[in-house]
């Protein structure tokens, strides 16, 4: 938080330190020029830091001289520090609370988001494909270097223990799209999974998990999906190894290369202007430019070569393949009128 960077361990033991050799030289001084003892010495030095003015004063010029500076370093060092007291109440504490009100208040018009629960290395890359997407989300973590580093990249947050109701809640899980449960133990992932199945029964739940001993456990809490980042970076590894190529390809493919190439999923809804067409009276290659990859009935498997006079029907999931602008394109010729 902001106050902490202002009331930072390095200004305190500053102005410590500053006070602390002040009142000894003074001490010392006083007793060489003033001939006084330890205590008048150190009270002497006391009072004119204080500027309270009163008791003792030195007699000698020497010891003026050692009180004018005393008295200008110690009066210095008072209002350096009453300066840092007002910027903490002004710039800190209170911008702090602040934007808490901010962040709470925008977190509130959230709806058909998505919440992912912790913010760790795994966390970071989701929130990245997120945001190269365009989707809203809501990050959740207990770890304040975590949120620092939330508020760092502007990412909305909740900073509690994702598998608190009240924690879940205030991050609208029951308005959210999807929740990814990615904290970095899988006993945590499960009880995250287990109450985010039971506030929301309805929403799509990817849970990691990094033991072959946690998918069922996790797919038994009620998550749709389970990845483990271990075997998928193996997989990665070997296919890197043994056909590079297609390793390359697959990167440009999930947006990891130079180019440009995206694959998303569109749903045909019922007032689809597309609806009882085939895909080659649709012409999506010549006037899109993108690629129907595949094609999912409801309820059935991915026709993954459909051909060209397969017919689109209310409810098909096409699989698409293209630029950002071609699967654009592809979305205002499947869209429903008046949603483009």
């Amino acid at each position: 938080m902001q106050w902490q960077s202002i009331i930072s361990p390095k200004r305190i033991l500053f102005f410590a330190g500053v006070l602390i050799t002040l009142g000894l030289i003074g001490t010392v001084g006083f007793m060489m020029l003033e001939e006084l003892s330890v205590l008048d010495a150190l009270y002497m030095t006391v009072v004119l830091i204080s500027t309270v003015g009163i008791g003792m004063s030195p007699e000698t010029a020497a010891g003026k001289i050692l009180a004018i500076m005393v008295i200008a370093i110690g009066v210095g060092t008072l209002f350096y520090a009453f300066g840092t007291f007002i910027e903490f109440l002004i710039g800190g504490y209170l911008a702090d609370l602040l934007e808490e009100r901010s962040m709470k208040k925008k977190i509130s018009e959230y709806s058909g988001h998505y919440v992912i629960c912790g913010f760790g290395r795994v966390g970071e890359q989701v929130a990245k494909e997120f945001q190269r997407s365009g989707k809203e989300f809501i990050i959740i973590d207990s770890n304040p270097e975590s949120i620092s580093h939330c508020r760092e990249h502007g990412y909305p947050y909740v900073e509690g223990d994702a598998a608190e109701d009240d924690v879940l809640n205030a991050a609208r899980l029951t308005q959210a799209e999807g929740l990814v449960a990615c904290v970095d133990s899988d006993a945590d992932n499960v009880f995250v999974t287990l109450s985010a199945r039971v506030l929301a029964p309805e929403i799509t739940i990817v849970s990691r998990g990094n033991t072959e001993e946690s998918y069922s456990k996790l797919v038994k809490a009620g998550a749709d999906k389970v990845v483990s980042p271990y075997a998928i970076g193996g997989r990665e590894m070997a296919t890197l190894m043994l056909k590079p190529m297609v390793s390359d390809y697959l990167d440009i493919v999930t947006g990891g290369g130079q180019l440009e190439l995206r694959v998303e999923q569109l749903k045909l809804a019922c007032e689809s202007p597309i609806l009882g067409q085939s895909i080659q009276d649709l012409q999506v290659r010549q006037k899109t430019g993108s690629t129907i990859l595949a094609i999912r009935k409801p309820g059935g498997a991915f026709d993954t070569n459909p051909s060209p006079s397969t017919v689109l029907e209310e409810n098909d999931v096409v699989i698409a393949a293209g630029t950002h602008d071609e699967i654009r394109a592809l979305e205002q010729m499947v869209c429903t009128p008046g949603e483009s």
